[in-house]
């Protein structure tokens, strides 16, 4: 049985460091950014990224790029 993958969605994950807990730890928060165009670069998705990072408040610890796919039977 052979299956074939196609990449439909891409999303843009950014985690952020918001605060310390009661014990020293970091606090994180993730933002999601979807409907990114699944054949964008991944260069392209980090500078977006970067840039977002900038005007937020909180400091970028993580960028992440999550694709999902679709498989069918062929």
């Amino acid at each position: 049985m052979a299956v074939k993958s196609t990449k439909v969605a891409s999303t843009l994950k950014l985690t952020m460091v918001v605060g310390v807990d009661l014990k020293g730890k970091d606090k994180h928060a993730t933002k999601r950014l979807s409907n990114l165009k699944v054949a964008a670069l991944d260069a392209d998705i980090f500078a977006v990224g970067q840039a977002i990072s900038n005007i937020k408040a909180y400091p970028l610890v993580g960028l992440d790029r999550e694709d999902q796919f679709s498989l069918v039977n062929v």
